[in-house]
């Protein structure tokens, strides 16, 4: 009995009331001696240990009234030992039984890495709980704004409907009949005045007419903007609900394409004319689709903002794919702002922005989304006023 208990893998130590060592066993040994030797105590007495290792554990046992039996049950003490680096312990799981007025047994075991396997855990839970969190009020957000734009749209289209029923039909006649009676009326407050009242209300039509041509028109501008802005929600519902981490075979002429799609309204509202040179087939790659539209919708924009800002006579963005043997690369050049003196990779570390409003955030995580799809993202410029390139290759597997 003595041999099993001296092998067993736990931690076993007998001591007298006043905590002389009377037993211990080879586990016991092997935990307990390195405390000895760092804490320059004489391995004989474990209470004389236990006040400097664990102060607490000493304290509990001093006002202990139990006669006999359990006095500490399977509790954890954490140890800052004298090779340790700053911020870590050993973690010990101690129980104490009082077997009679002058027998103590102590059984305890490390449990360090079982303790940071835990920790772990509940961090990745408590994270995980974290980021649902975040999708659930994502989400709120996206149905309230979805909300605003769909009523914002209905009023819109109210608008359009009432512009296209104005009265300019019925001012229309009235200018006929008025030059159908024109003898009459000329008779009555003279061909002078009745000359004017044609046309003022020549004038007055022309006018309505110009204007409810400018109001169709800013309608019209206002329809698709509601439309870009629907497209975009309905991207982040995509990734709110986890669609995002899907891989699967994916088509980049058909992400081009759709984002070029999603932007016709801002190019055609900024004046930019946009081409591309986009071969008919393409291999497909394994990625998600939300994501890398994300990504081409980002760099679209900036060189889009990038043009605008210019003021080039000649606005114009150029897209390029291109097929490789071991890649297929995607090229998004303007006529811009462009740089110099720095390295275009800088714009895609965090909280660097050329923006005065912007977060340095957008090109750094389309680095990230692309880094996670196996390729690689650079962004070039021959110099101020001389555009840039955006370039993005994805590596053929």
């Amino acid at each position: 009995m003595l041999a099993i208990i001296h092998q067993i893998p736990l931690g076993l130590i007998e001591t007298d009331s006043v905590g002389n060592i009377k037993q211990i066993n080879a586990k016991g040994v092997q935990l307990m001696l390195p405390l000895f030797i760092e804490t320059k105590l004489a391995p004989t007495n474990l209470l004389d240990l236990l006040k400097l290792i664990a102060p607490e554990l000493k304290a509990k046992l001093e006002v202990s009234t139990v006669e006999t039996g359990n006095i500490i049950n399977q509790e954890h003490y954490s140890i800052k030992r004298q090779n340790e680096e700053e911020g870590k312990k050993t973690h010990y799981l101690f129980s104490v039984n009082k077997l009679s007025t002058d027998s103590f047994m102590y059984t305890f075991d490390d449990i360090t890495e079982m303790y940071k396997k835990e920790k772990l855990m509940s961090q990745a839970l408590q994270d995980k709980a974290v980021e649902h969190s975040k999708f659930e009020i994502a989400s709120g957000v996206l149905h309230d704004i979805g909300n605003a734009v769909v009523g914002f749209g209905s009023y819109v289209t109210r608008i359009k409907k009432s512009i296209e029923q104005s009265d300019i039909g019925t001012l229309i006649n009235l200018k006929l009949y008025i030059e159908k009676q024109n003898s009459a009326i000329s008779n009555a407050i003279g061909e002078a005045k009745a000359n004017a009242l044609i046309d003022l209300l020549n004038g007055v039509i022309v006018n309505m007419e110009q204007e409810k041509m400018d109001v169709k028109q800013s309608i019209n501008e206002q329809l698709n903007i509601i439309s870009h802005i629907q497209e975009i929600l309905n991207i982040q519902r995509q990734y709110v609900k986890g669609q995002s981490s899907d891989r699967l075979p994916i088509n980049l002429r058909s992400i081009i394409n759709d984002s070029t799609a999603m932007l016709l309204a801002s190019f055609d509202k900024k004046g930019v004319q946009i081409t591309s040179d986009i071969p008919i087939k393409v291999p497909p790659i394994k990625g998600d689709r939300t994501k890398l539209m994300q990504v081409i919708l980002n760099l679209m924009k900036n060189a889009v903002e990038s043009v605008f800002s210019a003021n080039v006579p000649e606005k114009s963005v150029h897209i390029v794919l291109m097929v490789n043997e071991k890649s297929i690369d995607i090229s998004i050049t303007d006529n811009g702002l462009g740089f110099e003196g720095i390295n275009g990779d800088h714009f895609f570390e965090k909280g660097v922005t050329s923006k005065s409003e912007g977060t340095g955030l957008g090109l750094a995580n389309c680095k990230s989304i692309i880094e996670s799809h196996n390729g690689t993202i650079h962004l070039e410029s021959n110099g101020a006023g001389l555009g840039a390139t955006a370039t993005i290759a994805f590596v053929i597997e």
